[in-house]
């Protein structure tokens, strides 16, 4: 069976562009008709190999510019021929199959400028391996050395720059609208979860900027989920979130990843990690089904949840829910723990008071997450403080404030710009014109894939417009923790430009770069951060977070007596700026 087919791909190579027409394919809709329980290391090395060039190949080929070919059911005709196959005969196999794809122009001097510019990312995807003939054998290496230089001026079906219609723009980072979702799948097989392991690395290896800060090296990453997917169905959705999360990449919370494994009913409790304790943290009136009749109180410690500790839903987040940070870790924790899929009330033991109590709580449905909102009290737009402070709260900001906004700057004699909470869009432009000074030259640095020379990227500096109005001159107090993130993060970035500026608070979200989104089958929704994010002298945002120049965090004194311990020490700074003025 094997020499047919083999037969059959180099007759196909001999016709190479006598027919555009789409090639016809078995139905794979469904099934891929290739299914494994477990695998041995011989076949676990055949498919490293076929998940590395299936996936050069993919982003590299001119035949995929259009839609005459389907990667996806090219795989699984390649499945059954090399997993159990010799290596020389995998190679011969390999190189036959690409060369099916017919013959193309290569561009070798184009690439060789792009590689020596000056603006060209100093970290970028090591191809190194397919050069290695050892592995790969001389024609299949060959073939992959000419495909890198293959001139892909038509694009390529699969990865293109996003568009944002909203804004009428194209961005540079990644999109993956060409892959087909699989939606009706329920039970993949492991030929598709192969699909799903293949597909979601090969997007990461060669467009996610900030593949070189994961934890875990990305070369470990192909071979542990080739090896995870080989399990009984049922394991899929698990393995493919815990897949995802290893990217260590708050954005690839996108698609309720969380929502899937944990559930859409939670107890409507809002609780934070507060001194390294689980704390109920803002008053809450929870129905509770114990004898006692209580709600909770603010500064209860929740110490288990269904019998488990804390600890275990902590494990739980950091395997399965993509996090940059330990921050992250921690406010991810605080909201899963009180999920279930069911709708019935959890079981949660709680300590007040060093008595540890047991009650049941009532779940309500809530798709979104349960975030802790500090500033109750102070939640507008623009609002005055004590003694001639103004403080802003960015999330709702509209440009018919901005008037309004800048008139009440002029009898302030400090700024609180709360960041805790994601500004709108038109908070940029109240940036632009009263914050930012107009001689500042950049403000950020941003790097971007080279969607035709795949694990090249380039770094940019970008400087937002400012206007020549008067700017604010008096001290300004960022306040920053986990909730800023992405456009959040780069508004701390744009704000810091103001030498008044002094940003307070804890790490924050450690996510910024528009977010390229992706589909897995099964429709499993995911994203990246599809750019790079730095600060000009080469600070790293992404998991890092914005500079912080005070650390401030809340007490658990503080919690219970409804304080809020930031605000407060940003009042403060302001004070002991003006008096030293």
């Amino acid at each position: 069976m094997k020499k047919i087919v083999v037969f059959l791909l180099l007759v196909s190579s001999l016709f190479p562009s006598g027919c555009t027409r789409p090639k016809q394919y078995a139905d794979y809709s469904r099934h891929s008709c290739f299914d494994r329980t477990e695998i041995d290391s011989a076949t676990l090395r055949n498919l490293e190999v076929l998940g590395r060039v299936w996936g050069f190949v993919k982003y590299h080929h001119p035949a995929f510019s259009d839609d005459r070919y389907d990667l996806d059911f090219e795989l699984f005709e390649l499945l059954p021929l090399v997993a159990d196959t010799a290596p020389a005969a995998r190679n011969e196999i390999l190189a036959q199959w690409i060369d099916g794809f017919g013959r193309y122009k290569t561009a070798s001097e184009k690439y060789e400028k792009i590689l020596a510019s000056d603006s060209v990312f100093e970290h970028r995807t090591d191809i190194g391996w397919i050069r290695d003939t050892a592995t790969l054998g001389r024609e299949l290496s060959e073939r992959l050395v000419r495909l890198r230089s293959a001139d892909r001026t038509a694009g390529n079906r699969y990865v293109s720059q996003t568009y944002y219609e909203t804004y009428d723009q194209w961005s540079p980072n990644p999109c993956f609208d060409g892959e087909k979702p699989y939606y009706d799948l329920s039970n993949p097989d492991y030929g598709y979860r192969l699909l799903t392991v293949f597909r979601f690395w090969n997007m990461v290896e060669y467009f996610f900027p900030s593949k070189y800060l994961t934890d875990k090296d990305w070369n470990d990453v192909l071979p542990e989920y080739i090896r995870r997917m080989a399990h009984p169905t049922g394991s899929y959705l698990r393995e493919t979130r815990r897949m995802i999360a290893e990217l260590d990449d708050n954005h690839a919370q996108y698609g309720g990843g969380i929502f899937e494994l944990f559930g859409r009913y939670r107890v409507p409790l809002n609780t934070g990690f507060v001194e390294g304790r689980l704390i109920v943290v803002t008053p809450d009136t929870v129905p509770v089904k114990s004898e006692r009749k209580a709600p909770f109180q603010v500064g209860d410690e929740i110490v288990a949840v269904e019998d488990k500790p804390v600890e275990y839903y902590m494990a739980q987040t950091r395997e399965f829910i993509s996090c940059s940070n330990g921050n992250d870790v921690l406010a991810a924790t605080a909201d899963q723990i009180l999920r279930t899929k069911e709708n019935r009330p959890l079981s949660i033991r709680y300590r007040r008071d060093g008595v540890t109590r047991d009650t049941l709580a009532d779940v309500t449905k809530m798709p979104g997450h349960f975030s802790w909102n500090y500033l109750w009290k102070y939640h507008r737009t623009f609002s005055m403080l004590e003694d001639s402070i103004g403080y802003i709260c960015p999330d709702k900001l509209s440009k018919e404030e901005i008037p309004e906004i800048s008139n009440g700057l002029k009898k302030t004699r400090g700024l609180i710009i709360d960041l805790r909470y994601y500004p709108s869009q038109d908070f940029n432009e109240f940036v632009s014109q009263y914050i930012v000074p107009d001689d500042v030259k950049y403000t950020v640095r941003f790097t971007y894939p080279d969607l035709a020379l795949p694990g090249v990227f380039y770094a940019r500096d970008y400087s937002y417009p400012t206007y020549k109005t008067e700017k604010y001159n008096a001290p300004i107090i960022i306040m920053v923790n986990e909730g800023t993130q992405s456009y959040g993060e780069t508004s701390v970035q744009k704000i810091q430009n103001n030498p008044y500026t002094i940003t307070i608070g804890s790490q924050s979200a450690g996510a910024n770069g528009n977010i390229s989104k992706f589909t897995l089958p099964r429709g499993i929704l995911g994203a990246f951060s599809g750019l790079g994010w730095y600060y000009p002298d080469g600070w790293v945002v992404n998991r890092q977070g914005v500079k912080i120049d005070h650390e401030i965090r809340p007490t658990l004194e503080g919690i219970r007596d409804g304080r809020d311990e930031m605000l407060e020490a940003a009042l403060r700074l302001i004070e002991e700026k003006t008096e030293e003025e």
